[in-house]
């Protein structure tokens, strides 16, 4: 996405940011380095990371590397345009000092680290891949390729590191760049793909070590919704009402990770529900008066093993709720596949289920491309899923969720979330039953809570900063056009980039915020 720019506007906004950077950051006067990944094409991923670099350096002076490159696998499955010298022309018009190419270094390199890298590379083989299960062992290109990359970042992390910022926390590239910050005590600030400026951050005084990077996130972040969200619910309500209506058009990513008019819910009542369950009940061969359950699968080579879960893989999980589903029909069943099911995916593992299930009427497999997000809210009287977005969507709007696993909202209160297998089936199966009695499954309080979380991710800590354009500021050359206007037009002193990194640096809070919720 990079060379889709226009030649004469990137050169414009890369003049316009360097003087910028050059007037408004302080001399180095010691030996810290902050540590930015650039290994995604998309440059809005790399303008979030150097932005929040950069506005440390305002706090604690230090030089600016950059670790970039595409390894072969990756830019086969993903980065197909990757290039390093325009990385490179990005990160020194930011100030960097040094802009490192870590696969040139990593294809030469048989050194291996101090520490075991297996469940690492198998996750990230089983995401190039783009299968559903880890690998029994990883393939020996990969587990080189693992070792040397971790053996390079312990190397990196014998300097007197300030922080790494990054905007992925999983695979090899950036995951045990994570574990090796860890390791070695750095704070690690990871950086959002949506909104303006969303950022989280695991310092390593409040790091226990006893779980991964987004284990202790999605901890740290229930802590801080308690004391410092939900004490504020009835004062924030009336903007908790604004972003639910958001959330219902899809204004933002992630609102299940689709846009457009089949995205949008616009039902006001329970009348309206009604009726659209009926004909949307209908049309996929399901009685509106009884129970429906909605399975919304995940992209099933995703980040395999990074956030606690019940089973050993996503795909284990779905294949045994539709197990259950199948001898459980006082309910009845609707399993949907991913949004973008096909660049997970190469197995066909989605239908491949589906076709073991065929014939059952009360189990239903279907695109989600296929059902719009009012037959879907109309349809759901209960929402089953691991980590997906939908277990904070759907209580906002009254539609109880159950969670095999843990997501970053997980301990706010929103959904029921699960700790064992055992436990899942059975909450499953009472589940049911109470909606056949007629109970309601989602508390008004979990309601509240649900809207506040999306407050929170969608506005208190998403960051209005001109740095960074809105995640929809686009095409590339449209995003550097206003990003050259800011750099002219702005002073860093006005810009909330600046203080509200350093609250969040200052104080080690573990998500940037707009304003002060302590």
């Amino acid at each position: 996405m990079f060379l889709n720019a226009n030649k004469q506007e990137w050169k414009h906004f890369l003049t316009a940011a360097e003087v910028f950077w050059q007037k408004n950051l302080p001399p180095v006067t010691d030996d810290g380095v902050i540590l930015v990944e650039a290994f995604h094409q998309d440059i809005r991923v790399t303008l979030r990371n150097l932005a929040v670099a950069n506005a440390i350096r305002k706090i604690q002076p230090a030089r600016l590397v950059v670790l970039t490159g595409v390894e072969e696998a990756w830019a086969t499955t993903l980065w197909k345009d990757f290039d390093v010298s325009l990385v490179r022309e990005l990160a020194t018009a930011y100030g960097a000092s040094e802009t490192i190419d870590v696969w040139d270094i990593v294809r030469k390199s048989d050194r291996t680290p101090t520490f075991d890298v297996s469940a690492n590379v198998a996750a990230t083989q089983a995401r190039l891949d783009k299968v559903p299960r880890l690998p029994a062992r990883p393939s020996e290109t990969r587990l080189r390729y693992g070792n040397a990359l971790a053996a390079f970042y312990e190397e990196q992390f014998r300097q007197n590191v300030v922080a790494l910022v990054t905007s992925h926390v999983d695979y090899d590239q950036w995951g045990l760049a994570v574990d090796v910050a860890r390791r070695s005590s750095v704070p690690v600030i990871h950086t959002q793909q949506t909104g303006c400026l969303k950022a989280y951050g695991l310092f390593p005084e409040h790091d226990s070590g006893a779980g991964t990077f987004r284990e202790e996130l999605t901890r740290q972040i229930g802590q801080v919704f308690e004391e410092q969200v939900w004490p504020r619910r009835e004062k924030l309500r009336p903007v908790t009402e604004l972003i639910a209506w958001r959330a219902k058009v899809n204004l933002g990513r992630p609102s299940w990770w689709r846009g457009g008019t089949s995205a949008s819910v616009d039902l006001s009542n329970a009348a309206e529900r009604a009726v659209l369950r009926g004909h949307a009940a209908a049309r996929f061969g399901f009685d509106a008066d009884r129970p429906i359950v909605a399975v919304f699968n995940h992209a099933v080579s995703d980040a395999l093993g990074t956030n606690r879960e019940l089973f050993p893989t996503l795909a284990d999980w779905f294949t045994e709720t539709a197990a259950f589903a199948a001898g459980h029909d006082e309910a009845q069943w609707l399993f949907l596949d991913h949004p973008s099911q096909s660049l997970y995916d190469s197995t066909g593992f989605f239908d491949g289920l589906a076709k073991q299930h065929r014939g059952l009427k009360h189990v239903q497999f279907k695109p989600s491309a296929a059902i719009s997000k009012n037959a879907l809210w109309s349809l759901t009287d209960l929402g089953v899923t691991v980590r997906g977005s939908v277990s904070n969507e759907l209580p906002a709007y009254g539609i109880p969720v159950i969670q095999a696993g843990w997501s970053e909202w997980s301990s706010c209160g929103l959904s029921t979330v699960v700790d064992s297998t055992e436990g899942y089936f059975k909450t499953l199966d009472e589940s049911i039953k109470a909606i056949r009695e007629g109970a309601t499954l989602v508390t008004e309080e979990q309601v509240q809570r649900a809207r506040l979380w999306l407050w929170l991710y969608r506005s208190g800590s998403d960051v209005v900063t001109p740095q960074i354009p809105q995640w929809e500021v686009w095409p590339v050359n449209t995003l550097l056009k206003t990003m050259r206007a800011t750099f002219r037009h702005i002073e860093s002193d006005a810009d909330p980039l600046f203080d509200t990194v350093e609250r969040m640096w200052t104080r080690r809070e573990p998500l940037l915020t707009r304003s002060d919720l302590s």
